[in-house]
């Protein structure tokens, strides 16, 4: 099972490490500091051959939270690695015809784009759903991670499309002071304390055809991506995720086979990526439900099948579990007006 973990180097200084560096420099930070507990050195950014880990890219990123004033740091840099940053993976995007072939290109090779983060995708009722999720275990990182790749993601689209599609974007965390940050980058569709972090925008809007599309270009694109992709298709914790959402039900012990280790290894593993077992049973249970729930409109007997409870009673505890409210008390959250 190919997985890139925490430790496993990959990432070429490109990627994210050099627009980085270049972002905190600009505002007087010196580059010995921000490079400081990265292991990463001058010559290794300035070596093209060189690859990192995301070890290494998140102890920047906490470094860089803590000496670069202010509250847009994740938003500029989001503005700034489309397209110089992604190499041939950004032609690909550039010259797809429209914005579903550019999402599907964009999960096929999402190590070269956006590597800590993974998202399910799903449609419904003439809208689209992609609901984000750590991919590697980016820890306290992962907010300023997100908020930099949504903040590509509006702008990409907006520069191949030469206009803004309207992104919903829910966060599972209070609304921030620095809201205008939010506003300004990922317009004011953008919703707080919400029950699970997602994007959302109406189906008619993967058709919006892009501004320079070549398929000649595209598959060129395609096969020098895939040659610089290697084997690692997803990350360590999206791959353990993946692997709990196909069999619910699915023991420690046997998924620990799965990985062709130990169960005390596998739980080792886990560990050092900042999860444990449980923890993400109840995150694949609690994403799968409330899209269920939220969105679908589904019943508690519904959402019990589905997810392979065997009644009602026990859907209902775990759901409280995982949410702090029973489902019920979610719906009138929700859809007040339904009550």
């Amino acid at each position: 099972m190919q997985y890139a973990s925490l430790d496993d180097k990959f990432l070429p200084p490109l990627q994210l490490t050099l627009p980085l560096l270049d972002l905190a420099v600009r505002r007087g930070v010196d580059r010995n500091r921000l490079l400081r507990g990265t292991g990463i050195f001058i010559e290794d950014i300035r070596d093209n051959g060189t690859r990192l880990s995301v070890a290494q890219v998140l102890k920047l990123i906490a470094n860089i939270r803590k000496l670069v004033p202010g509250h847009d740091t994740a938003f500029q840099l989001g503005r700034r690695l489309f397209p110089g940053s992604l190499g041939a993976a950004a032609n690909l995007f550039l010259h797809s015809r429209d914005l579903e072939q550019a999402l599907r290109l964009l999960d096929l090779f999402r190590m070269q784009i956006c590597p800590f983060v993974h998202g399910r995708y799903h449609q419904h009722a003439g809208r689209c759903y992609i609901l984000p999720s750590d991919a590697i275990g980016c820890g306290e990182q992962f907010q300023f991670v997100i908020e930099a790749y949504f903040t590509a993601l509006v702008s990409a689209v907006r520069l191949v499309t030469g206009k803004r599609i309207p992104f919903q974007f829910d966060f599972p965390y209070p609304r921030p002071r620095h809201i205008q940050e939010y506003e300004e980058n990922l317009g004011f569709r953008c919703r707080f304390s919400q029950p699970q972090l997602s994007i959302g925008f109406d189906l008619v809007h993967l058709q919006t055809p892009f501004l320079h599309p070549s398929q000649i270009l595209v598959r060129h694109a395609f096969h020098q991506a895939r040659m610089q992709r290697g084997e690692l298709k997803r990350g360590f914790i999206e791959t353990v995720r993946q692997q709990i959402a196909r069999s619910r039900n699915l023991p420690l012990q046997n998924l620990a086979v799965r990985f062709e280790v130990s169960p005390a290894t596998f739980k080792r593993h886990l560990k050092q990526h900042g999860f444990c077992f449980q923890q993400l049973q109840d995150e694949v249970g609690r994403q799968q439900a409330l899209y269920l729930l939220g969105v679908k409109k589904c019943n508690n007997e519904q959402i019990a099948s589905q997810l392979h409870f065997t009644d009602t009673t026990n859907f209902r505890r775990a759901f409280k579990r995982w949410t702090g409210c029973t489902p019920n008390e979610l719906r009138l959250r929700l859809h007040p007006w339904s009550s």
